[in-house]
């Protein structure tokens, strides 16, 4: 069967042409152009062309599959809505798989990392073992992406044990200046409640230095950005690359941009089934800019 794949949830708009047997894949072609703002502009082309590589007509598919990010608002709905025009076209089905296992599985055995731009100084990002999605995807700055890791890898026990903690400080806290206050007055209440805050963040601290560090109890970290290394052997990405320095671990240059025989590959047993076909519903991790009118303005004075 012959497979369009497209995917434009990074600044590369691509296009790709697969076929999916009983028992593998074969690429037979592909296009990619790298510019953030002209997805709209270049995706139509670059499916023109890849069909006619191959010698085949869009009559000739026999399924679609889509990037779903995530990414960038615009550009990513360009590919979705392409891909799903193309598909009712057709009349054949759509399927969709997140952009970042494309990255990911194309990145082959280790622990990796997976890192796209998303704009504003953060990165769209999630890690990978061996091929298959560990944690993820999530936003954030570079620099905060090792702390993400760490959390989202503790066990649900260490975050019960630092809740309790938190809440045992509050209690000792509020227990000591009530009993200084009726015991003594105001001014030394003063002193003890000094006193019930160095023992409020002497039992948090003790609860987050058993889970290595990571204070987990809701509190801002004032510590220094940290890489991820010894959390993965390497990255790959056009986020991972542009962040680099940040990261601190090796970053695989020639894998930039999620490769349309990897998309394919997500979905492959799906499309050997016979599955439906699927809405294609991206994966925005955060609002967009643009937001409604709070309230009207009036033109007349």
């Amino acid at each position: 069967m012959l497979v369009l794949a497209l995917d434009t949830a990074t600044p590369a708009s691509t296009a790709a042409l697969v076929e999916v047997t009983a028992d593998g894949l074969r690429g037979l072609a592909e296009r990619r152009t790298v510019d953030p703002r002209a997805h709209g502009e270049k995706l139509a082309p670059e499916i023109e062309a890849t069909l006619a590589e191959a010698g085949v007509r869009p009559r000739d598919l026999g399924a679609i599959v889509a990037g779903l990010g995530p990414g960038p608002f615009t550009g990513l709905r360009v590919g979705l809505v392409t891909a799903a025009s193309m598909g009712q076209a057709l009349g054949i089905p759509t399927y969709g798989v997140c952009s970042l296992d494309g990255l990911g599985r194309a990145a082959g055995p280790g622990r990796v990392l997976i890192a796209t731009d998303a704009r504003r100084r953060e990165v769209y990002f999630a890690t990978y073992r061996d091929g298959v999605r560990v944690q993820g995807p999530d936003v954030a700055r570079p620099g905060d992406v090792a702390a993400a890791i760490v959390r989202a890898g503790t066990p649900t026990r260490s975050r019960a044990r630092n809740s309790a903690a938190t809440d045992a400080a509050a209690l000792a806290e509020s227990e000591t200046l009530e009993a200084a206050i009726s015991l003594v007055g105001a001014d030394a209440a003063r002193v003890a409640a000094a006193l019930a805050r160095a023992e409020a963040a002497a039992l948090i601290g003790q609860a987050t230095a058993r889970d290595d560090g990571v204070d987990l109890t809701g509190r801002q970290s004032e510590a220094p950005a940290i890489g991820v290394g010894g959390l993965v052997d390497r990255a790959a990405g056009e986020g991972a690359l542009k962040y680099g320095d940040v990261f601190g671990v090796p970053v695989e240059e020639h894998l930039l941009y999620p490769p349309g025989a990897a998309l394919v590959a997500l979905a492959a047993d799906r499309i050997r089934a016979g599955a439906p076909g699927e809405a294609l519903t991206p994966l925005y991790l955060r609002r967009p800019d643009a937001v409604e009118p709070t309230g009207r303005k009036p033109v007349l004075t």
